[in-house]
């Protein structure tokens, strides 16, 4: 099971602030595109992470996104880039 925070914003725009997955693994790519409902165009993907942190297991991710497999017991944090401190 993979466990998603969606933080602030993000939260609210999903209508939802947590999500689960009941998968063994799962690239991070997917699991975005799942989420924002987007048609599996990388380029969409990357335009979403331009407006949010993504944190595993609270250690903030940036490169390699599109390489990342998650595994059962992650959790995934969404942040907006503009959150208070």
């Amino acid at each position: 099971m993979i466990n998603v925070r969606a933080l602030g914003s993000i939260g609210k725009t999903l209508g939802n602030g947590s999500f689960t997955f009941n998968e063994d693994s799962m690239q991070l790519i997917v699991l975005l595109q799942k989420i924002f409902n987007l048609d599996g165009k990388k380029g969409d993907s990357f335009e979403i992470l331009s407006d949010i942190i993504v944190a595993i297991n609270g250690i903030a991710v940036s490169t390699k996104i599109d390489e990342f497999v998650l595994k059962s017991g992650d959790e995934v944090t969404l942040i907006p880039i503009s959150h208070g401190g």
